[in-house]
């Protein structure tokens, strides 16, 4: 998540002026309260804009969460359902007391296996979520260092103008020429600092891939099981069933 800094031209159109409006104060002086002004403000509202943004992608990640997780609760009933029709089926097959036994302990190792499908699934669907988030989280919190070094840098350079200006307001012209190189010199940094952020959507992807392989594997260790199930199923009905 990047966000930028930046003065508006007609701040620094503003702050270039330098015509005495006075033989004792130069016209930068005179404007640097406006000025200064303008650049809080601007300031303050690219920060609520980074709130609302945050606000903006938790609520669109919640509502995502929200959405499959209710995909995945009707799946699972369906699947339920089906899974149940077909035992009722095997069980009106059975006829003999060892093929109904065969079809209760065939039934017990598939709805086991389901399970621990489901869980191990869910888990590794759980630490996902919580390795995006704790990304997240580090990323906003190292975004915040620099907004505020770069706040602080403003601050400070506008405080030094302002006391420059009290000290010798006729110098208007060196004010501001050292009050631009401040506060270039706080847009660089801070534009430099973020070149470390982008790297928040490499770490989500390797988090997926994680994610993916463990499906995989538990899929895998679901269709052995199935399989070995299926297989003794087959020799209690004379591999008919």
């Amino acid at each position: 998540m990047v966000v930028a800094f930046s003065m508006s031209p007609g701040t620094v159109t503003a702050m270039t002026r330098d015509t005495a409006t006075t033989p004792k104060e130069s016209a930068f002086c005179t404007n640097l309260a406006a000025n200064i002004s303008k650049i809080d403000t601007n300031l303050a509202n690219l920060k609520s804009k980074l709130v609302a943004s945050r606000t903006t992608r938790d609520q669109t990640i919640a509502n995502d969460h929200a959405k499959w997780d209710q995909q995945l609760k009707d799946n699972r009933m369906k699947w339920d359902q089906q899974r149940q029709d077909n035992f009722t089926k095997l069980e009106a097959r059975a006829k003999t007391s060892a093929q109904t036994t065969a079809v209760k302990t065939y039934e017990t190792a598939i709805i086991s296996a389901v399970n621990t499908r489901r869980s191990a699934n869910d888990t590794a669907r759980a630490a996902y979520r919580g390795a995006v988030g704790n990304a997240l989280t580090t990323q906003r919190a190292t975004i915040d260092g620099q907004v505020a070094t770069f706040s602080a840098s403003v601050s400070s350079a506008e405080a030094t103008a302002q006391a420059n200006c009290q000290a010798t307001p006729s110098n208007g012209p060196a004010i501001r020429i050292a009050f631009q190189a401040s506060l270039k010199s706080a847009r660089e940094t801070f534009a430099a600092s973020h070149k470390s952020d982008s790297n928040v959507a490499s770490q989500i992807k390797q988090f997926a891939t994680t994610r993916d392989a463990s499906f995989k594997t538990n899929n895998a260790t679901f269709e052995t099981a199935a399989h070995s199930a299926r297989d003794a199923l087959k020799a209690a009905f004379g591999n008919n069933a």
